[in-house]
């Protein structure tokens, strides 16, 4: 799948001279956090709606607010997971498209990308995810992946969803509802279980006994 057929043209860029009254009607009918600005082609930055709403002077022009552009673009191919943390360095719903020359090409959108990857297999209906942890220094990927494929589950991704100093989780999504048998697997292996799943028999045995031992008590 590439990324060049989801490049949207639907609206035209901005101009160097276009006014900031303008460019205020632009933002008030099209939402957008940000919008390029484009003189002869050449992306020269972006401009952002927060910056022009509450502008003063409805006559100046966008050539007077260089000092205001902010400036990141995506070349093409860009894989949807660069384009992420683009969107979120920036705190941006377009991402400008560039040629190595700077010339323009178009931009992504947010909720496009986001679709993307939402009819990934990553992402289907089918899945579940699963969050675990351990020690840096006493994993590996591939241990995780064979513990999972060992419980004849598919794998459908993972990634380090969180890091402290010596430890790391890690989020899975695994192709099965049914995650009691890989649970049990990943404690084995003295894996920190982060989710709660409700199918957790070891969990559910430990409430158990627990209640047991609350009335033997109570006697």
């Amino acid at each position: 799948m590439s990324s060049i057929d989801y490049i949207s043209q639907d609206y035209k860029p901005l101009s160097p001279t276009t006014k900031v009254g303008d460019v205020k009607t632009f933002f008030k009918d099209l939402p957008f956090t940000h919008f390029p600005v484009v003189d002869k082609g050449l992306l020269l930055g972006m401009i952002a709606q927060i910056d022009i709403v509450h502008y003063p002077d409805n006559e100046i022009s966008l050539k007077d607010l260089q000092h205001l552009y902010e400036h990141y673009n995506a070349s093409l191919p860009t894989h949807c997971i660069d384009l992420f943390t683009l969107f979120a360095q920036y705190d941006s719903d377009i991402i400008p498209v560039v040629d190595r020359h700077l010339k323009y090409l178009g931009y992504f959108e947010l909720d496009t990308i986001l679709n993307i990857f939402y009819e990934t297999p990553f992402l289907q209906q089918s899945s579940t995810s699963l969050i675990i942890e351990k020690d840096k220094n006493e994993y590996t990927m591939s241990e995780v992946a064979q513990i999972v494929e060992s419980n004849n589950i598919s794998l459908l991704g993972l990634y380090i969803s969180a890091s402290t100093a010596h430890k790391h989780q890690i989020t899975l999504r695994l192709g099965s509802k049914d995650l009691n048998e890989v649970i049990q697997s990943f404690r084995r292996y003295n894996y920190r279980i982060i989710t709660e799943d409700k199918d957790d028999l070891f969990m559910e045995q430990l409430k158990e006994r627990s209640d047991y031992l609350q009335k033997y008590l109570d006697i």
